[in-house]
């Protein structure tokens, strides 16, 4: 697939609501077999409180597709996610729930708070008798992931308050814009967190005794990240310099120390709100990579993450503990003579809390590549480059078979995988699933529940 595709799917589905310009085209059930299977019932046991297995993530309903680009080169532009939701090797689907779908602000008309976009995503999977994994999203990534309608997920009545937010800088396909347009709040402010998490805590009254519900996978900063914008992970990324500037010091050192202190604290602080809400379903939080001065300990932010979620903490519940950006490349690390860290510390972090029963959650950075990452096959010259090539086959991601089941040696007992890969394993229209289907199948079945 198309590098410009590939990053609309980065991190996250890219987002279409009913209420779309855009309409999904029918659905062509002759190229996949299993379109029409019963549910299976074994796929929704729930085991320490919560379903294992597969889910279809960002699987928004009705109207999501895998792109919406109609010059998509891999044929799969007008492909609706349908037969990832029918095929009875998934547990449900995972949700994307933005803060302003509900939240409509203090004295909104009728009621600040308005479920009927959350009951809209929920609906086509109960109704097949299957869960759904709910994330919110306080902000969105990229100004590509506006939804629905052109809207930000923040709420309006928050972006209206004078210097709540900030904006990266003009960047790259992963930044918030090509044009830097789109505000990211401060999330560590008081008028940004105190609302968002009575937000939350009002969603999980009304949800956690909800049989439809499997987990929820906040974020504490953009997207269900830990992060507080793309362009911000490391001490080289593009918007690090303007999220360093937001915070005083002499110098960038004293700025860049009090931005890393100030995020940390608010992470760790939020984790531990969500504790607190005493939640009878799980909640889940994502581990990432976090620095402004590479001298800050490349495993701190994560390590003091998974610390908060899963400590003794006056009897309130362990969280789940979440990666979205595990790749194949991780296993090389894993497996390397002396051992090297993973993506956020996942594997080790995984490791150590594989016999704690809680959510452990994994999800890929994009859809994965059936013969692997680019440059690892010399056969076929489209991967030579480097550079992602879906069409051809290899993406950084790596082959979802060697990372399925090395992440469930680690203890992954959620996967919340893109549709291409059930594309994989049903579409008979697709090149790869002759060659690869079966492969894909046996994963996802040694997986499932």
């Amino acid at each position: 697939m198309k590098q410009t595709i590939i990053s609309l799917l980065a991190g996250a589905f890219c987002l279409v609501s009913a209420s779309s310009a855009y309409t999904a085209a029918p659905i062509d059930s002759a190229n996949f077999a299993t379109c029409n299977e019963s549910p299976g019932g074994s796929r929704t046991v729930r085991s320490n409180g919560f379903v294992k297995g597969l889910f279809v993530v960002s699987s928004n309903l009705p109207g999501a597709t895998f792109s919406t680009n109609p010059n998509d080169a891999n044929g799969l532009a007008d492909r609706n996610i349908e037969c990832a939701h029918f095929d009875d090797r998934t547990s449900g689907g995972t949700v994307i729930i933005p803060w302003r779908q509900f939240d409509r602000g203090p004295g909104a008309q009728g009621g600040r708070y308005n479920w009927d976009f959350v009951e809209s995503q929920i609906q086509p999977w109960a109704d097949r008798g299957q869960v759904v994994n709910l994330l919110v999203w306080p902000a969105v990534q990229k100004e590509s992931q506006k939804f629905p309608s052109g809207q930000s997920a923040t709420p309006q009545f928050i972006l209206d308050e004078p210097g709540v937010s900030f904006k990266c800088p003009e960047g790259t396909a992963q930044g918030t814009g090509t044009n830097g347009q789109l505000p990211l709040p401060k999330f560590w402010e008081g008028r940004v967190k105190n609302p968002y998490r009575t937000a939350l805590k009002e969603l999980v009254r009304r949800y956690e005794n909800d049989n439809r519900i499997n987990y929820f996978r906040f974020g504490i900063g953009v997207g269900a990240e830990s992060y507080p914008a793309n362009g911000t992970t490391t001490p080289t990324n593009f918007c690090r310099d303007k999220f360093v500037s937001l915070f005083s010091g002499a110098n960038d050192t004293e700025k860049a120390n009090k931005a890393f202190t100030t995020w940390l604290n608010f992470t760790k602080e939020t984790v531990r709100v969500f504790r607190n809400f005493d939640s009878n379903k799980p909640i889940v939080v994502t581990l990432n990579d976090f620095r402004t001065r590479s001298s800050q300990g490349v495993n701190k932010f994560a390590n003091d993450t998974e610390n908060e979620a899963t400590r003794s903490l006056g009897g309130a519940p362990k969280l789940g503990l979440g990666v979205q950006g595990a790749t194949t490349s991780d296993l090389d690390r894993w497996n390397a003579s002396p051992r090297q860290r993973c993506n956020a510390n996942w594997c080790k972090l995984f490791n150590d809390n594989k016999n704690a029963g809680i959510v452990l959650q994994v999800q890929t950075p994009t859809h994965s590549g059936v013969i692997g990452r680019p440059n690892e096959n010399t056969n076929v010259p489209e991967c030579a480059s480097g550079n992602n090539n879906g069409v051809a086959g290899c993406m950084k991601t790596g082959n979802l078979v060697e990372l399925m089941d090395f992440a469930r040696n680690r203890g992954a007992n959620s996967f919340e995988l893109y549709p291409y890969e059930w594309y994989v394993v049903n579409d008979t229209a697709l090149n790869f699933n002759a060659s690869d289907g079966v492969s894909y199948r046996n994963a996802m079945d040694r997986a499932k529940n």
